[in-house]
């Protein structure tokens, strides 16, 4: 076999593979058939009658996630490119253990080894690195486990090298280069011989017992449905162009959509018509963490004379040159979609959950201004002696004006939206509080850049550069707290199971520190800063007190921010929220500046440098995975993926797919004719089980689907516009004929008292009939999706859908969703369309959610349910792991 791994695997004399090849050829459903001459135990029971024919239940088994949030599978491309990153930083840290920057690098490895222990490649500086370079390449998959052991391995060496290096006895700098060259060593063989050391002790452990085989589990079962979902997602489809269709172009009000398929929204690559306002966040996330940096530099000489520069400018300066080149490029590509798709900003502008973004723009244009204004040496002497502003001051006045004036109007506008439309509880977000947040940076701003000259003997321009501040500051006092109150009430209590707008909460986190920000800059105009800094004190710790909640909902029994397979631009949010955080640590440190600091400053001098830290690694990562994805020509500058209570019958749809081709290959798989019946007659019998067995479900989900449809979903439609879903009305009609003579036949077929030749005939008019069927059902599915869908993510409003969705639950009975529930999750393809599928019924019927995972739970092996229970922790019912009661 030139296999030099064990298993080696034999079936019927002919070889197949090792473990993984086994696996996969379980995943495609081509192991069964190889292996259907020797299987003793039935795979079906109740074959008497096609009403009773059932699948026997699949056995649990046992299966386990790795430790924290790390991955089941990783990309082994990455994991050899970090590997070689931490060779080079190793070998560096060996060769100049006397310099105090090689015995840092050990602490850099330290952090980065934390991160991918923990998480994997995802948040790690050194992965995400590794994910940008290797992300042309198709990944080379791999068990997650052993990686985290070898990660974990990483951990040890590099805390043990850090200890040595910064514990003060003779000969601590070799003994750290020691520890720190061993480490190079296992990094090098795992980057150029692709040989885990940690992977080699990691099985040992599996061996001796120390370590439970149920970790590699989800690994092996789930790895080539992650292949094909990879290859589904990453490679071009060709699918065709979106069509347009306009039932009645002489009626402005008539039924206009587009017949478009997932297919084409996932290979649309545009950066033009797929610029959304909220990629803003990146722009306004790198030139937030400028400010911080700025804040933390010699910028407080100016509030605090004791302050002192205990960051170098040139990190603010770099960071605000980076921010301004990507808003520059922004605007641009805005623009242009602006000028070439006037239609999709008029969405994005009336949009509830998006039109907020808008302040992105105006913020980022007022935080540039802020950074570049003090920085400009532009003044000149004017006839009376005065110091007077000339072009480059000027200019960065001017930004802030645009900023500010915009940003005001914004407010005004969306206030006004919201006290004169009418919107639902689930239309509000915490992304609201990007107005107040706005208004609290044109506050902060409008000290440092005054809005009427800087003429320290004009008392008149004083008071009025004051007075607008404060008339910013005042109103963003009051919508943090409104807007607060409100959008926690919403979090708690409605659906929160959108990736796209969860880390928009983040924004809870921003708004008392930018507001504690300004109020403090108003009060050093003022001349009362000493008042205002227990105030400032005060909003700083709501942040950290937001922070450190954040961060205890992403733990992994609760696991709010870490449903996440994939980034979303919405994490930029996250960024600029960790960069008010960090902003608001250098300024409470800089008020607490004596003479002499390190005597009483040190404990909020070291969470300034941990707040500077933290966003700027996330900020370093965040620009990782968008560049990434900008390669990969996925995740950004595309459309996003819209779904919503609905969605059920589309992945219903998927599931028909899914389930078709399967019981073509069960049918094709009898043979009654009397040479096969008579050579193989248990073979034969329990291939006409395990048929009825599929049928019977198909049947049953069919059934009730159209029943779904023509009793609730296409009688609202049809109300909607008259008639629009007749054709498929009349589809299920003459669909339920077709199925209740099949019925007969397939009873006939299972009747052991019928002639075998009648069971034949019935059989061959079953061969004959079900393709041509099958083939129209595919085209009646794809005809509900081109004309149906957009009628219901188009034109009802979300209340209705839920109510749809609640109804279509209501008529069919828990017995039916026995069947219907697990026959869906279990024929669609892709993990991502199972945990949608559960989150659209979650989302109208969160009374329901652990009965539904009941029923999920006793119908799926252990690692799709443990795969599922992770991305949807609401159904997992009473008596099972991590159960939470729903009150």
């Amino acid at each position: 076999t030139k296999k030099k791994s064990v298993p080696a695997i034999f079936i019927d004399g002919l070889f197949v593979g090792g473990c993984d090849d086994v696996k996969s050829l379980h995943a495609k459903g081509e192991l069964e058939d190889m292996l259907q001459p020797f299987v003793v135990n039935k795979k079906t029971m109740g074959t008497k009658k096609l009403e009773t024919a059932m699948l026997v239940p699949v056995k649990r088994g046992a299966a386990r996630h790795p430790a924290f949030w790390f991955p089941n599978v990783v990309n082994n491309n990455v994991v050899r490119f970090t590997g070689l990153q931490v060779f080079c930083l190793s070998v560096l840290s060996a060769v100049f253990h006397d310099e105090q920057w090689g015995q840092y690098i050990a602490v850099a490895l330290l952090v980065d080894f934390m991160l991918r222990m923990t998480v994997g490649s995802f948040l790690s500086p050194l992965g995400m690195i590794a994910t940008f370079v290797t992300s042309p390449w198709r990944p080379n998959f791999k068990p997650g486990p052993p990686k985290q052991f070898a990660a974990f391995c990483g951990v040890c060496f590099s805390l043990i090298a850090t200890i040595f290096y910064f514990l003060d006895f003779e000969g601590h700098e070799i003994a750290g280069a020691v520890v720190i060259a061993v480490l190079a060593v296992a990094s090098g063989l795992e980057a150029f011989l692709d040989f885990c050391l940690g992977c080699v002790f990691f099985g040992l452990g599996i061996q001796f017992g120390l370590f439970p085989d149920s970790v590699y589990r989800i690994y092996t079962t789930s790895k080539q449905e992650i292949e094909d979902s990879w290859d589904y997602m990453y490679r071009n489809s060709g699918a065709p162009q979106p069509v347009s269709v306009d039932t009645d172009p002489n009626s402005e009000i008539a039924l206009k959509y587009k017949k478009k398929t997932d297919e084409w929204t996932k290979d649309d690559f545009h950066m033009i018509r797929n610029m959304q306002v909220t990629y803003f966040g990146m722009p306004l996330a790198i030139v937030g963490l400028s400010v911080a940096f700025k804040i933390a530099s010699n910028y407080q000489k100016e509030f605090n004379a004791n302050a002192f520069e205990t960051v170098s400018d040139i990190w603010f300066e770099v960071f605000a040159v980076v921010g301004a080149i990507v808003f520059a490029i922004m605007l641009v590509l805005y623009g242009l979609r602006a000028f070439m798709f006037p239609g999709k900003i008029d969405t994005e502008w009336d949009c509830p959950l998006r039109s907020p973004s808008f302040g992105l723009i105006s913020i980022t244009f007022m935080l540039l201004a802020f950074l570049f204004y003090d920085e400009i040496e532009d003044v000149s002497t004017n006839n009376f002696g005065l110091e007077e502003e000339t072009g480059g001051k000027m200019f960065a006045r001017v930004v802030f004006w645009i900023g500010a004036a915009c940003h005001s109007l914004l407010t005004i506008a969306k206030v006004g939206e919201w006290i004169g439309r009418r919107f639902e509880i689930e239309h509000f977000h915490p992304t609201w509080m990007i107005m107040p947040v706005g208004l609290s940076v044109a506050a902060l701003c409008g000290v440092t850049i005054p809005m009427f000259g800087f003429d320290d003997y004009n008392v008149a321009a004083n008071r009025a550069n004051l007075s607008f501040s404060r008339f910013f500051y005042a109103f963003a006092y009051l919508m943090w707290v409104t807007l607060f109150v409100m959008s926690f009430l919403k979090v708690v209590t409605t659906h929160n199971s959108d990736n796209r707008i969860r880390h928009g909460v983040f924004i809870w986190l921003a708004a008392p520190c930018v507001i504690g920000l300004a109020n403090l800059a108003l009060c050093s105009a003022e001349g009362t800063r000493e008042d205002c800094a227990i105030d400032f004190s005060n909003y700083y710790f709501i942040g950290i007190f937001l922070f450190l909640s954040f961060f205890w909902a992403t733990l992994p029994h609760l696991r709010f921010f870490g449903m996440d397979e994939k980034f979303g631009m919405g994490y930029w949010t996250e960024c600029f929220a960790l960069d008010t955080l960090a902003a608001c640590a250098a300024q409470y440190y800089h008020n607490n500046v004596t003479e002499n600091p390190e005597d009483d400053c040190l404990g909020s001098k070291i969470l300034m440098f941990i707040g500077l830290t933290i966003a700027a690694l996330a900020n370093m990562i965040a620009l990782l995975h968008t560049l990434a994805g900008i390669l990969q020509r996925r995740g950004v500058f595309t459309p996003e993926v819209k779904w919503g209570p609905l969605s059920f019958m589309k992945l219903t749809h998927e599931a028909f797919r899914g389930n078709m081709d399967k019981l073509r290959k069960v049918i094709d798989a009898i043979d009654l004719s009397p040479e096969a019946y008579q050579s193989n007659k248990e073979q034969q019998e329990e291939n006409v089980g395990l048929f009825a067995a599929h049928f019977n479900r198909f049947v049953t989900v069919h059934e009730e689907h159209a029943k779904h449809e023509d009793e609730v979903i296409f009688k609202i439609f049809n109300d909607y516009f008259n008639a629009h879903a007749k054709v498929y009305n009349d589809d299920h009609a003459e669909d339920h004929r077709k199925l209740a003579e099949w019925r007969t036949l397939c009873d006939k077929i299972l009747d052991s008292n019928v002639s075998r030749s009648e069971r034949q005939d019935s059989l061959e008019t079953l061969k004959k009939e079900l393709p041509p069927f099958f083939d129209h059902f595919l085209e009646h599915l794809k005809g509900e999706e081109d004309n149906l869908q957009p009628i219901g993510r188009k034109h009802l409003p979300l209340e209705v859908q839920k109510q749809i969705s609640r109804e279509a639950f209501r008529i069919t009975s828990a017995a039916k969703w026995e069947i219907i529930i697990p026959y869906i999750v279990n024929n669609l393809p892709r993990h991502g369309q199972r945990v949608r599928y559960l989150k659209v019924l979650c989302w109208s019927l969160p009374e329901r959610a652990q009965f539904i995972g009941s029923i999920v739970f006793r119908n799926v092996d252990a690692v799709m349910w443990e795969r599922l229970r992770i991305e949807v922790p609401e159904i997992i019912p009473r008596g099972a792991a991590n159960w939470k009661r729903y009150y």
